[in-house]
């Protein structure tokens, strides 16, 4: 298991920056678009590494939480942990979008949740490893449904506290990493959406 740990946290910094995509929107059309609705759906084989959202789960049932991981695995669990992940990441795209786009031209943005992975606590004590997630973003036009623009494969991460000490400090002071993920997403597709001056923000 370690070891499977280990991979996967150098293939994650690996991958970090792969793909670039250009926005074809002018100044004046960005200008135009106006948030109608966001909408989230996590694709059927979509990795979700999510601890606290088993949790979550195990507490519905009321059940122990030292259950949790072997509950995960059950279609139930992750159906609601693909719900609550969902709604993490619209509320965030709300928060961000809703006070930008205030045009004329009312539009829908769709995501697909690809990929969901915050690190836990043992990882981040013995090997480190930011939490990060991917997630294809179309915008279509509320009226028609005529795709505006997408981005396929965004992907955002959020660094988290490292090593015993980095991780009490995180737990303490930092927000939850799952709203400093979807956070982070919501405001780098937002960057590349409004065309912001300066280069995509970095990983945070």
């Amino acid at each position: 298991m370690l070891v499977r740990l280990i991979v996967a946290t150098f293939l994650a910094v690996g991958l970090a920056g792969c793909v670039t995509v250009s926005n074809p929107l002018t100044l004046e059309q960005r200008e135009a678009l106006r948030l109608a609705s966001v909408a989230v759906e996590v694709d059927p084989a979509a990795t979700l590494w999510w601890g606290d959202g088993d949790r979550a789960y195990a507490r519905s049932k009321s059940l122990p939480e030292t259950e949790s991981e072997a509950l995960s695995k059950t279609p139930e669990a992750r159906a609601f942990i693909a719900k609550a992940a969902s709604g993490k990441i619209a509320a965030a795209l709300e928060r961000e979008l809703r006070p930008a786009l205030t045009g004329q031209q009312p539009v829908k943005v769709m995501v697909t949740l690809r990929n969901l992975r915050v690190t836990s606590i043992i990882q981040r004590i013995l090997v480190g490893g930011p939490h990060e997630m991917t997630a294809d973003v179309t915008v279509v036009d509320a009226k028609s449904g005529r795709p505006v623009l997408s981005y396929p494969g965004l992907r955002a991460v959020a660094r988290a506290g490292e090593g015993i000490g980095g991780t009490l400090v995180d737990a303490a002071f930092m927000p939850d990493p799952i709203d400093r993920l979807t956070g982070n997403f919501a405001e780098d597709f937002t960057s590349w959406l409004l065309q912001r001056p300066g280069p995509t923000p970095p990983p945070k």
